[in-house]
């Protein structure tokens, strides 16, 4: 299988990122089908004149992001999206005797499984949004670009947060980037959690794609977790044929500097008003949720999230939650 792949080794970008970002979004744009096999590490190190481990590692990276799996053997393969469903099954009987023939064999008593059962028939869609990253700048950028095209109340806060307080999540839809999905789900066990993948645009490819030789680009976010994410694809995208800069908003001197001679400025939901006002000859608003994620992010609010009696301090997994002294998260009864 040949895949489109171009390395930059003198744009200061690590190559496994390079190929991590390149291969993350083949797989996002749908250039890589699920279930469709990677080449092995020793083929693709070879075509692309890099160390197997590069690649090795890169695999790795794709992996622990729910990108890849790894079937010993086999090879790499591209993995399904979402969840893991129930095996088919002939009717309700059915899909509730395997439903509970795993709980019993992962080790949950009946007593577990029982509260758990009432805790979901008690369920209903999300009310609210909660956006998890480490990041406090990404979390209000995807509140920014979520809040008015989901039409619900939303909100960020960052993984230590969920670790204080873990019941913060029951009966939001929680979002988090795919990096962050093992440590968000371990945190708080009840919480739904869908995951929003950083995605380019077809027309700002194309845009990208259309400047001539020589082009200065300049990449302008309010989160840094953008940024090496705008780097890699950028620069991966045309290689040496254009210059590419990236700045924070907050280092507004610099930016605003480039800004002025550069051919085009690519900016995010936060920093796009600013980078028009900054005489800026052309710029790009980009969105960080393409309209696919958000299509399927709008079917997740249809599905029920388990609640919990915030009031007395219950958490959904059985434990007590932490006394809430500010009330911000108390649900009336």
């Amino acid at each position: 299988m040949a895949l489109d792949i171009v390395l930059n080794r003198r744009g200061g970008v690590p190559i496994r990122d390079q190929l991590v970002t390149q291969l993350e979004l083949k797989i996002l744009d749908g250039t890589l089908a699920h279930g469709q096999r990677l080449p092995s590490v020793r083929s693709l190190a070879r075509r692309l004149k890099v160390h197997h481990n590069t690649v090795s590692a890169a695999y790795q990276d794709l992996k622990e992001a729910g990108h890849v799996e790894l079937q010993r053997g086999s090879g790499v393969f591209v993995r399904r999206a979402g969840n893991p469903g129930l095996p088919e099954a002939k009717g309700l009987d059915e899909m509730i005797r395997l439903a509970l023939h795993a709980a019993l064999g992962k080790g949950f008593s009946g007593v577990e499984i029982r509260a758990a059962v009432e805790r979901w028939l008690a369920a209903a869609p999300p009310d609210r949004l909660v956006v998890v990253d480490p990041s406090p700048e990404m979390g209000e950028l995807l509140v920014h670009e979520l809040r008015d095209l989901l039409g619900l109340p939303a909100s960020a806060c960052t993984i230590e947060d969920v670790a204080r307080d873990p019941v913060r999540l029951a009966g939001a839809l929680t979002l988090v980037l795919p990096y962050h999905v093992a440590a968000v789900s371990a945190l708080s066990p009840f919480a739904s959690v869908e995951v929003v993948t950083l995605e380019v645009a077809e027309p700002d490819r194309l845009a990208v794609a259309a400047l001539p030789t020589g082009s200065i680009v300049l990449f302008v976010s309010h989160s840094p977790t953008v940024l090496p994410f705008a780097s890699v694809f950028l620069k991966s995208l045309r290689g040496d044929e254009i210059l590419v800069e990236t700045r924070l908003l907050s280092n507004t001197r610099e930016w605003k500097r480039l800004a002025r001679v550069a051919d085009l400025v690519l900016a995010d939901a936060l920093c796009s008003a600013a980078a028009r006002d900054s005489g800026a000859r052309r710029v790009r608003e980009v969105r960080v949720v393409q309209p696919a994620a958000l299509e399927r992010l709008q079917d997740a609010l249809t599905i029920v999230v388990p609640r919990s009696d915030l009031r007395l301090g219950a958490r959904p997994d059985g434990h007590r939650a932490p006394a809430d002294r500010r009330g911000e998260h108390r649900r009336p009864s």
